[in-house]
């Protein structure tokens, strides 16, 4: 009786010892954070805050984006867009991107691209803005599309940290150099420079 007892407690055992066992090398359904996702490029250079700035010959500011929750906005098949205006400096941007997650994260990415006449994106990782001339006013400089080694969109890095609702979202860091015309007088031109770091969403493939 007590050698079945003890041929019972054994299977138990292996049976409880399998059963763990395959639970720690199956699939998991933990969704990525922050520091778990696949990052490409390397954004050192670029500030760890969420931020958009920029700096003119007359004035700079950097603007904290933490809060910034932007969806998708589907410009073509392949493309999306996202733009905000900032509330304290009265500048506009626009970013454009792969509409699908799969594409992303392709290593190619990470590269310059151009940047284009403002609210003209059409192509992934475009950028152009609008803003004040300087601070506070009404007369605004606009991007002009150009794409040369003083005019540039440059991906420095990008990181997967997650799913939101029906997007895969990440974090991109970019930095850039842009000619700038007075919308009036395109020919009072400035060289415009700075650095973005925000989140993004993309379709779930």
């Amino acid at each position: 009786m007590k050698t079945l007892s003890k041929l019972i407690l054994l299977i138990f055992l292996s049976a409880s010892f399998m059963a763990c066992q395959k639970s720690s090398n199956g699939p998991s359904n933990e969704r990525p954070g922050p520091d778990k996702g696949p990052v490409i490029g390397n954004g050192d250079a670029v500030d760890k805050t969420l931020h958009m700035a920029f700096k003119t010959p007359d004035w700079e500011r950097k603007i904290d984006c933490t809060h910034l929750d932007l969806d998708p906005i589907g410009l073509n098949d392949s493309t999306s867009y996202v733009s905000a205006t900032s509330a304290s400096t009265n500048e506009t941007f626009y970013f454009s991107f792969p509409r699908d997650s799969s594409v992303m994260i392709k290593p190619s990415n990470i590269k310059k691209y151009g940047i284009t006449r403002v609210g003209a994106n059409k192509k992934p990782f475009e950028f152009s803005q609008t803003l004040p001339i300087i601070a506070n006013s009404t007369t605004k400089l606009v991007s002009l599309a150009g794409s040369s080694s003083d005019s540039y969109n440059e991906v420095l890095e990008i990181k997967y940290i997650g799913v939101k609702g029906n997007y895969a979202q990440f974090q991109i860091k970019c930095r850039y150099s842009m000619t700038m015309g007075e919308t009036l007088n395109e020919s009072n031109k400035r060289l415009v420079t700075g650095t973005f770091h925000f989140k993004i969403k993309t379709k779930r493939i």
